[in-house]
């Protein structure tokens, strides 16, 4: 099973737990704001990586040499964790892996500033943390996510507006996106697209505060990216058809990157002219740039972290993730350090 049935599995389980309870056990008890992390019944995959290209570099060491005092931070859907990295360069040393309060975490992403937001899906929440000199430090707030299953998480430098991409409603409704305004905790919006039944996947925010959408839709049995322009109305289609939607992102000159988990990540000419850009990955599933966008980081469920050159598409590193087989990466954020 790759990382694309993984997340439909994901928000079948839940709310299908919450309405009747697992098929394999007793009725639910789930308080009204949270799904119980053992509400949430998930096969684990059997994940191979059969995709993967044998001339990629190994979990290279030093291979560019860029200042210390960097992180990489990853969101375990199966593990309820997430890791914490040193890095320099492509070495990464894996530090701990953080289980407080998290519950079927997957997209993540990091500011410049080194706030680490974390969609923590089990939970209806998406969790704050701070980047310090020896870690991230928190939660130190919480983003109410109520009656919804967060998959993934976007924010503007300043933090006045973070979106996120909810994969259903905890009821089993069409996904959608809630928008946070003023770094206040609750949603001012929630935007919804079209009358299909959606699976919210991916999130961006550009420069221009326009919310962009991955999903996948279960009735076409494809995915699209649609902008929400001032994250606010109806939406418009940008990319109309992805074999299956991931993550997504934008480089410092508005280019659009996506993950298509068929195939492998893409690049766009800002909005249009979008072609297969990075390939030879096992099942990528989310993507972030570092802070200088020379690197942009891959969350791969087959177990690994992954960093491709920007600029040609080359996978220059592929650093086993620590942990267990079972316990893949599905979200990652680099961030800078104090």
């Amino acid at each position: 099973m790759h990382a694309r049935s993984v997340i439909s599995s994901v928000c079948t389980a839940a709310c299908v737990a919450l309405a009747a309870g697992c098929a394999s056990g007793p009725a639910v008890q789930a308080g009204p704001r949270a799904i119980a992390a053992s509400s949430v019944s998930i096969a684990l995959p059997q994940i191979a990586r059969t995709l993967r290209m044998p001339s990629r570099p190994p979990g290279a060491n030093g291979l560019r040499n860029v200042p210390s005092g960097k992180w990489i931070y990853t969101a375990q859907l199966y593990g309820n964790d997430a890791g914490v990295y040193r890095r320099n360069g492509f070495t990464l040393q894996f530090l701990e892996l953080l289980t407080i309060g998290l519950s079927a975490p997957q997209g993540t992403i990091a500011t410049p500033s080194g706030w680490w937001y974390v969609a923590n899906g089990g939970h209806s929440n998406v969790l704050v943390y701070r980047t310090k000199q020896h870690g991230p430090v928190g939660p130190l707030a919480t983003l109410d996510d109520y009656g919804q299953i967060p998959a993934n998480v976007a924010v503007t430098p300043s933090r006045k507006v973070v979106a996120v991409s909810n994969v259903a409603t905890t009821a089993g409704a069409s996904g959608s996106v809630s928008i946070y305004l003023k770094r206040q905790a609750e949603p001012a919006r929630i935007l919804t697209y079209g009358s299909d039944q959606l699976q919210g996947i991916g999130i961006a925010i550009d420069h221009h505060g326009n919310c962009y959408w991955s999903f996948n839709d279960a009735i076409a049995h494809n995915g699209s990216v649609v902008e929400f322009a001032g994250c606010a109305g109806t939406g418009r289609v940008v990319v109309p058809t992805i074999g299956y939607a991931g993550g997504l992102t934008f480089d410092q000159h508005e280019n659009l990157f996506y993950v298509d988990q068929t195939q492998g990540i893409f690049k766009c000419r800002g909005l249009s002219k979008c072609t297969l850009f990075a390939t030879g990955f096992g099942d990528p599933v989310n993507v972030n740039f570092d802070l200088r966008a020379k690197e942009l980081w891959v969350a791969d469920a087959t177990g690994y972290i992954d960093a491709v050159d920007a600029r040609t598409g080359r996978i220059d590193a592929s650093v086993p993730a620590a942990g267990v087989a079972s316990d893949p990466p599905f979200g990652i954020a680099p961030a800078p350090g104090e």
